[in-house]
């Protein structure tokens, strides 16, 4: 059993049979999941009473500031397993998960932004929440850059996955800002152990809407692992060609 999940996860041939197929009914299921959500959450939620029609932007804001920290944990775990084992599927998951992460986080932070500017009446301000989720962008960042223009790259791939890894210190920063400081950012309303502090009408959207974005992010770390490893394959057999032709020519 376990050696069969290793040889279909973690072997780059049997990885490609099954996710290749699994890219176009995931993105179209993922997509109709979401466009029910935002549809429930913008036509069918009723009006806030006290922030009015600018409410319905968290349907879009709580689900990528959720993803943003949820992919930085497979980014920190892909970067472990990848500097205790040298798994490569590791360090291709690992890459897959900051690029969707960063744009993610770049979207949580943007979105946080459009929020703010009618509630708090400013686009930014150095609150615990922004920063420390502006450092989680931050991280993303330099992880690709070392991943990416370090050479050479067995390197590369050593010193971004320690990197990587301990920048998670940062995700319970996050996560835990409004409760350990002073900040404007509302605390959370859904994931905590009491009743939700929303009415079902306006969770139901919500629950739906994290539902189908974290499939899409799902799926688009799926489709990033297929194009790495393809383009890893590539490069081999190029270099594998160029090695045949120098050969030939030398004899």
């Amino acid at each position: 059993m376990l050696a069969n999940v290793f040889k279909y996860l973690l072997a780059q041939h049997f990885f490609l049979i099954w996710a290749k197929p699994a890219v176009r009914p995931g993105y179209l299921l993922s997509t109709l999941l979401i466009g029910y959500a935002l549809f429930l959450g913008v036509y069918m939620a009723p009006t806030d009473e006290t922030q009015g029609e600018v409410f319905r932007i968290m349907y879009v804001h709580v689900p990528m500031a959720v993803l943003s920290l949820a992919l930085y944990v497979s980014l920190a775990i892909g970067c472990l397993i990848y500097w205790i084992w040298q798994i490569k599927m590791a360090d291709i998951a690992a890459q897959a998960s900051s690029l969707v992460g960063a744009t993610v986080t770049f979207l949580a932070i943007a979105t946080g932004s459009v929020w703010g500017q009618p509630t708090w009446g400013t686009w930014w301000m150095w609150d615990a929440r922004l920063t420390t989720e502006a450092l989680l962008f931050l991280l993303y960042c330099a992880y690709i850059a070392l991943r990416h223009f370090l050479h050479p790259a067995e390197y590369a791939k050593k010193i971004a996955s320690i990197m990587g890894f301990i920048g998670i210190f940062d995700v319970p920063l996050v996560h835990y800002s409004v409760q350990w400081w002073y900040t404007l950012h509302q605390g959370s309303t859904v994931f905590h152990f009491s009743e939700p502090l929303i009415s079902w009408s306006m969770l139901q959207p919500l629950l739906l809407a994290l539902l189908g974005f974290s499939s899409l992010c799902f799926i688009m770390v799926i489709h990033t692992m297929v194009v790495l490893v393809r383009y890893e394959s590539f490069g081999k057999d190029k270099k594998q060609h160029f090695s045949h032709n120098n050969g030939a020519i030398q004899c």
